[in-house]
């Protein structure tokens, strides 16, 4: 047989013949006789991933807005990789991300960040619920709105570090403010313990960076998962050699495994903690999820700190994120800042309101969520680049765009965080912006408006954030 003679005389000119065929195979069958052949859109993201990585990885988290360019010429639907449709369809969300009719996640998405084993990064829909439903409770409105006194004590610390920033004169990056503040509660919460970003007099601006890096590695490796599996076994210098910013995350993950293996250890000890040097205060998300219904398999160390991890990553960032932007707008328009203290004065007016109170406050509200609220769907929000909190004053028309409203996203994987996020942002806007007497300085809308995608909406690369000086401070000493 001179073919059995050729491979094994040329095994690698066989190889590569093999590999072509392979290759012309598969692109056929991709751009002619994939179910998905018939959708229009782009060849080369039908025939390749290598198309999306090009967008995110090499022009910077552009692919969503790729998307948006080919709906303009194709559609509502559209074909954007070899695998996935793209729906351009605000009616279709409640169809899509139905809680009675929820969908495996594709691991193309759940593996971003090195999680496989938290809820965040299942991709079987069944499995999922099972990690997420322990959960919910820990996450509750009741249970949050008991965390009250925590967060005005971190809203204390922030408010000493504004005050001391106020004497140096120096333009502040009010994210990094944000982030620590944000940060300190979600970790305080979740692991018992604080990492005291807030202690630091320049507001640990290493983690914000840290933040961005995890979130760009994430993006441009989702394609290439072995990479991050790669990088958990090599030693941790070598790893903060390569990349200097990943450092806090890499003691993070370390920190939250330390302290599941303690909690695990104390109630098989009986509730004493096996080390008497340290123990890990009751109430943590360690706590709810070894003492929930999870098969035994679930409630391992690795596990549980994959789950603290991510809970942490996500809640502290997104909320900063979203007090930034307010921060921006407020500033931006006197008028809409002057609204929200009238509105203060009026219903608060010794500054000793509850957060079920601040609840209550139709302009407070709206301005604290309107950053998260925004949407870019002109038929239903016109001039939706805009800072509109009124837009959502008419009960009838409040009504009407919430069933649009998808920054928490919707179904089963809607984000937990919402009701944590919602009282750190409005105690935290209720005391600033009171307190505070601020300017913008060198900042536009250009730092705020996403023009970036990775993962979270970020604006033009090169922005300095936005940054503030502090002028005065009215408050009263905590």
């Amino acid at each position: 047989m001179e073919w059995c003679k050729l491979v094994i005389a040329q095994p690698i000119v066989a190889l590569g013949v093999v590999g072509v065929i392979y290759g012309v195979w598969l692109a056929i069958y991709r751009l002619w006789f994939s179910p998905l052949a018939q959708f229009p859109g782009p060849k080369l993201a039908a025939l390749t991933m290598w198309y999306e990585f090009y967008y995110d990885s090499f022009l910077g988290g552009q692919y969503t807005f790729r998307i948006a360019g080919m709906h303009r010429k194709y559609g509502p639907i559209v074909r954007i990789s070899p695998f996935e449709l793209h729906v351009d369809d605000p009616d279709y969300y409640e169809v899509l991300y139905s809680r009675d009719t929820p969908r495996n996640k594709s691991l193309h998405l759940t593996g971003m960040f090195g999680a496989p084993a938290s809820s965040f990064g299942s991709v079987d829909h069944r499995r999922h619920r099972i990690r997420r439903q322990p959960m919910n409770p820990f996450f509750s409105q009741q249970r949050i709105r008991h965390l009250e006194p925590m967060i005005r004590g971190l809203i204390d610390k922030l408010r000493k570090g504004m005050r001391d920033w106020k004497e140096r004169d120096t333009p502040l990056d009010i994210y990094h403010a944000f982030n620590a503040y944000t940060t300190d509660v979600v970790v305080e919460y979740t692991m018992g313990e604080s990492f005291h970003y807030l202690d630091d007099p320049d507001f640990t601006p290493q983690w914000s960076k840290t933040i961005e890096a995890i979130v760009e590695i994430g993006v441009q490796f989702k394609q290439f998962r072995w990479i991050l599996s790669f990088f958990e076994l090599l030693p941790q210098w070598l790893v903060v050699r390569i990349n200097p910013h990943i450092g806090p995350v890499i003691d993070q993950k370390l920190e939250g495994l330390r302290l599941a293996k303690l909690v695990i250890d104390s109630q098989t000890a009986g509730g004493t903690s096996v080390d008497d040097k340290v123990s890990v205060p009751k109430g943590t998300l360690f706590h709810a999820l070894l003492d929930s219904k999870l098969p035994a398999e679930e409630k391992v160390a690795g596990r549980l700190s994959q789950e603290v991890f991510t809970v942490i990553s996500a809640g502290g960032e997104t909320t900063a994120r979203n007090l930034t932007t307010v921060t921006f707008h407020l500033l931006n328009n006197p008028y809409k800042l002057q609204k929200l203290r009238d509105e203060l004065n009026r219903l608060d007016p010794e500054g000793t309101a509850t957060l079920v109170e601040y609840e209550a406050m139709p302009y407070l509200t709206h301005v604290g969520m309107t950053s998260l609220f925004m949407h870019y769907n002109e038929d239903i929000f016109p001039e939706s680049q805009n800072f509109i909190p009124e837009r959502w004053m008419d009960p009838e028309q409040r009504k009407h765009l919430e069933k649009y409203l998808v920054a928490f996203s919707k179904g089963s994987r809607q984000s937990i965080g919402i009701p944590l996020a919602r009282a750190e942002i409005l105690l935290a806007i209720a005391t600033i912006f009171r307190e505070f007497e601020m300017e913008l300085y060198e900042t536009t809308v250009d730092d705020v408006r996403i023009v970036r995608d990775m993962f979270n909406g970020l604006p033009r690369k090169g922005s300095q954030g936005v940054r503030v000086m502090i002028k005065d401070w009215n408050g009263h000493p905590s």
